[in-house]
């Protein structure tokens, strides 16, 4: 039995011949944490197939650095809000529960008196 490809871009990637294109389409819109690993294993199986053995050792090389340099960055951002957040509030108005009791006149202006 044979398959019949309806898709210009489906048989590119069936004869094993990946367009350059697609390895710098942007990544799909998906929450599925295993369709976006698994993107990234089909573009870089794309490179290995399409560059060769050493072009593809080189890629993966770059990506491994920016697979880091991604990590590390979160790793930033995510300390720059903990640190935000658990911060001292700058001068202002505090309330506490041993803040200082003022005596209240009683006086309201709403009063018709």
């Amino acid at each position: 039995m044979t398959d019949v490809i309806t898709e210009p871009a489906d048989a590119c990637i069936a004869s094993g011949r990946i367009p350059v294109s697609s390895f710098a389409a942007p990544p799909p819109e998906t929450e599925d944490f295993a369709r976006q690993v698994g993107e990234i294993f089909r573009r870089l199986g794309g490179c290995h197939a399409t560059y060769g053995e050493a072009a593809f050792t080189r890629i993966a090389a770059v990506v491994l650095v920016a697979l880091g340099r991604a990590a590390l960055e979160e790793a930033e951002a995510q300390a720059r809000r903990l640190r935000e957040r658990t911060a001292p509030t700058g001068p202002g108005v505090r309330v506490s529960a041993t803040a200082r009791r003022v005596e209240f006149d009683g006086w309201d202006p709403g009063d018709p008196d």
